[in-house]
């Protein structure tokens, strides 16, 4: 069996695709992941797509991968931002129930992250996971790129970069409102007894307070991640 010059070309150009949604897409782009398995999933998944794809010439092949690899990378980074809305309602609600500073390493963020965060994004990485994410990811591989694609999707990015801290605090409302009523609360009975050692329970209170809210609005915010999550991976496609 020969392989002729306009399939390699394909198959190139297919895994440059791959290549840039593997890099900035959530869950299989996150820092957890290692270079191997994306190695892996980059080759497989762009040699499969590439075999059914037209023929590209060895002329046009710089052309191509600069356009589908630009293609990959900001469609990951749009789908991306979008799942960040996540991360930003984990992050409010654990400084506004004064978790501050019960934080650790994420593996998968790469830095420095709250407990309540690292919980809030697993769950969303796994909403991810559970609507087709990676699904969508090779679908979106497998649809060609064209010039048109990087002007729809540079104003795209910009809005879902900009949103993102807006829709957390949608996400983290009423447990940032819970913990600000708690803390408003806190402060009067200091007003009221001066002698009254509020700061001992300052903590106990506002996370006993948070903890009731999170309970009651558990449904809600569940199917506000997977929602989320769903968006996210829409804007895959």
């Amino acid at each position: 069996m020969t392989i002729s010059e306009p399939e390699i070309g394909a198959v190139i150009v297919a895994i440059s695709r791959v290549g840039g949604l593997a890099a900035t897409a959530p869950v299989i782009g996150d820092e957890g992941v290692t270079l191997r398995a994306r190695l892996a999933f980059v080759i497989l998944v762009g040699a499969a797509i590439g075999a059914n794809r037209p023929g590209v010439m060895y002329a046009d092949v710089p052309a191509a991968v600069v356009l589908e690899l630009c293609v990959g990378l900001m469609t990951g980074l749009v789908s991306r931002f979008i799942m960040a809305r996540v991360a930003v309602a984990g992050q409010l609600i654990g400084l506004s129930l004064g978790l501050g500073f019960a934080s650790q390493f994420d593996v998968r963020a790469g830095e420095s992250a709250g407990t309540v965060r690292m919980i809030f994004t697993t769950l969303a990485g796994l909403a991810f996971l559970y609507v087709g994410g990676l699904e969508a990811i090779v679908r979106s591989a497998a649809t060609p790129a064209h010039p048109a694609h990087v002007f729809f999707l540079g104003p795209e990015l910009l809005r879902a970069g900009a949103s993102a801290f807006g829709f957390g605090l949608s996400l983290a409302a009423p447990l940032v409102l819970a913990a600000l009523v708690g803390n408003i609360g806190l402060a009067v009975m200091n007003r009221a007894a001066p002698a009254m050692n509020v700061f001992s329970i300052a903590l106990t209170g506002v996370l006993i307070l948070g903890g009731v809210i999170l309970m009651s609005t558990a449904g809600t915010l569940i199917s506000n991640l997977a929602d989320t999550a769903r968006t996210s991976a829409e804007a895959l496609m």
